[in-house]
């Protein structure tokens, strides 16, 4: 039983519906190739700064100052996603990913402005470097890719959007998998 006091979180953007509408198509294809835990379409976003479990109102804190942030947002700008890898590498991977070779340099400093917003708020600065991604699959240990799959992921369709926001996001643990809620939108009133 999970602590009803207690909020397992992140900020993310998540793509618009036509370009889920893509990276749909192309991960039925990917499924067909392997029998990796695959991320569903609720699930694909691009994370900015994951805030992990902890106390309602220390999220609401956080919520509220990233509020303030919003009015201080920049121009919306455009993400593009083309590339296809894995973490840690692509040759022996627990995770695959779809990346980004536009949009990069935007969303490093937007999920920069989030993570200075996180720690002013009391949660503990984060360790990795920043790398804008959406993960497409999980593995439990990292193990070489199967040549079909690896031969389709290089073919990785561009998937671009107008990022005009972010969300803040509330994540469940279930047998099932993760399930993902937007709890807050933030964008510019002008967007």
């Amino acid at each position: 039983m999970t602590d009803p006091e207690i909020l397992r979180a992140f900020v993310a953007v998540i793509p618009p519906e036509d370009v889920l509408d893509r990276l749909e198509r192309f991960v039925a294809r990917l499924r067909l190739l392997a029998l990796f835990k695959w991320t569903t379409r609720k699930q694909w976003h691009i994370t900015l700064r994951f805030l992990g479990e902890a106390p309602k109102a220390k999220v609401e804190v956080f919520a509220n100052a990233l509020e303030k942030m919003e009015m201080g947002m920049r121009e919306p700008f455009n993400v593009r996603l083309s590339r296809a890898g894995g973490f840690p590498k692509s040759a022996q991977s627990r995770a695959l990913w779809l990346g980004g070779d536009g949009g990069n340099e935007d969303l490093t400093a937007l999920a920069g402005r989030v993570e200075r917003i996180a720690v002013a708020s009391g949660f503990p600065p984060e360790m990795k470097k920043y790398t804008p991604h959406l993960t497409l699959a999980r593995l439990r240990e990292a193990a070489p890719l199967p040549l079909g799959l690896a031969e389709a992921l290089a073919e990785a369709p561009t998937l671009t959007w107008r990022c005009e926001g972010f969300f803040l996001v509330k994540s469940e643990l279930t047998p099932e998998g993760a399930v993902y809620t937007p709890l807050r939108l933030y964008r510019r009133a002008n967007a």
